[in-house]
């Protein structure tokens, strides 16, 4: 099989064994390794904090998370659409499957920042209590990772024109996908986590 390819990338190549580099898997190993620590931390004082954490997570509102959900899971499905279609060499639709990721993204932006603008507004900060602590610091670390994403995102969609059919540029933008991803699936942990045991109890 050839490895190198042409520059209009071929059927056959749509589904390689090895997506992305080994750099972005172990980038994304290291910061699973982190999240998961906080996790189990915020687990851990949660059994010892039961009723400070009870009470706080009756204080978010579920919808608000529901509505992050559906725009990064839809973002992240857009994005796959888009590296398909550079795969293909389809530019045109893979530019504009990029564009919707990139407007879904900056909703979520602007729904997490609106969220934080209301809590402030209520007088719940990272010292108000341990929950609202873990909450700040796990949400806005994930905050920081969708904003990180946004930025290559913005990135692949400015170098498409030029780079489009290259080997460089579809390792760029497999990477940038397993990174969309992987803060896709950390929302997926922290979404429950954090609002639907409030709402459940």
């Amino acid at each position: 099989m050839d490895t190198e390819g042409p520059p209009r990338l071929h059927q056959s190549d749509v589904n390689p064994d090895h997506p992305g580099t080994s750099g972005i898997w172990t980038f994304v190993f290291i910061d699973m390794v982190v999240f998961a620590i906080l996790f189990l931390v915020f687990v851990t004082e949660k059994f010892r904090l039961p009723e400070i954490f009870r009470t706080s997570q009756a204080q978010l509102n579920p919808e608000i998370g529901l509505v992050g959900t559906f725009l990064l899971l839809t973002s992240s499905w857009a994005v796959a659409r888009s590296i398909h279609h550079v795969r293909v060499g389809n530019g045109r639709i893979a530019r504009l499957e990029l564009e919707i990721a990139i407007v879904l993204g900056l909703a979520f932006v602007a729904n997490k920042f609106n969220e934080y603008a209301d809590k402030f507004a209520h007088g719940l900060t990272p010292v108000t209590n341990g929950f609202f602590t873990f909450y700040f610091l796990i949400t806005f670390l994930h905050f920081l990772h969708v904003i990180g994403g946004l930025l290559f995102l913005s990135h692949c969609r400015l170098r498409m024109a030029g780079e489009l059919g290259t080997a460089n540029y579809r390792k760029k933008i497999e990477n940038t996908g397993h990174f969309w991803h992987f803060v896709d699936m950390l929302w997926l942990f922290i979404f429950p986590m954090f609002y639907l045991t409030g709402a459940a109890a």
